[in-house]
């Protein structure tokens, strides 16, 4: 009779990797085990159990009638300590902030409503703004909102949260004294690219065809912002951000091809998580009520 202390979860746990691959080496890959370690808890297993668990075949390897057996009990407890790992994980995250990765327009646009998300979720919020999409299945982040492309990056819910406009605006006593005309108008442009299409070279393609100069350029929206606020050039800003700026107007219409479209990212695991699943419900209550802001209607 087996003694339930004579057992370790690290050798059921090295033999389900084994048997499920069919290969000593894919298995010491997957656990990132070396193939001599990954050999010895195997051979702890088969000495617990009283026999050999794998035929060593040229190859690959296969189960025995003993190895078969053991299979379902290991497989069961594997289930129920996945299930433990899930569960814990939900727990664990009610006593700490949910992180919520975007790019510098969304974040900037989630921190003019924080207070509402606050009070709307419950929870605590991180958001992280960046353009280096974070790894939701690392636990890098629990949500991430990116912008048009999706990316493919294993077992992810995603669901389109809106539409982002953007446009050129300045300072209303500047624009003023154009009279409709751009010719030496200061611009502060974005990074300079050789890209296209981008959103630095549609204003560079636009402000050169009509006569416009880029006095500046700087790559941070909250520094464009504020350069534009103290009448420094028109520059590019969302709809959403450059709109609710009383002192600035829009220059033109928002363009077309300037619009991006907003996805929200939420790895499988994590949307269950109560904290999590009450921010998802709250920023897509947020988009809905502001999608016409956003976009720039």
């Amino acid at each position: 009779m087996i003694d339930d202390a004579d057992l370790d979860w690290e050798d059921i746990r090295a033999f389900l990797a084994t048997a499920h691959s069919g290969s000593l080496t894919a298995a010491a890959q997957r656990l990132r085990l070396s193939p001599p370690t990954l050999g010895r808890r195997l051979k702890r297993l088969e000495e617990t159990v009283g026999g050999p668990l794998f035929d060593r075949l040229p190859n690959r390897l296969e189960l025995t009638a003993l190895g078969r057996t053991v299979l379902d009990s290991a497989a069961a407890m594997g289930d129920a300590a996945a299930a433990f790992a899930r569960n814990a994980d939900r727990l664990a995250a009610t006593a700490r902030p949910v992180r919520v990765t975007a790019t510098t327009s969304v974040s900037a646009f989630l921190t003019l409503h924080l207070s509402d998300l606050l009070a709307d979720t419950g929870a605590d919020l991180t958001i992280l703004s960046t353009r280096n999409p974070l790894n939701l299945a690392q636990r890098e982040a629990d949500i991430a909102l990116r912008m048009d492309r999706v990316p493919d990056e294993g077992d992810l819910v995603t669901r389109r949260l809106g539409h982002f406009g953007f446009t050129l605006y300045a300072k209303r006593e500047l624009r003023d004294d154009w009279s409709g005309r751009w010719d030496g108008v200061p611009v502060v442009g974005l990074p300079e690219t050789r890209r296209r299409p981008s959103q630095s070279g549609w204003v560079d393609d636009t402000i050169r065809g009509r006569g416009a100069r880029i006095v500046a350029r700087l790559s941070e929206l909250p520094m464009r912002l504020d350069a534009a606020r103290r009448g420094m050039g028109m520059t590019l800003l969302p709809c959403v951000l450059g709109d609710a700026e009383p002192a600035l107007v829009r220059v033109v219409d928002p363009p077309a091809a300037l619009g991006e479209d907003v996805h929200l990212l939420v790895h499988r695991d994590r949307r269950e998580a109560p904290a999590v699943a009450a921010v998802v419900d709250a920023l897509v209550r947020l988009f809905r009520r502001h999608a016409k802001a956003l976009a720039g209607k």
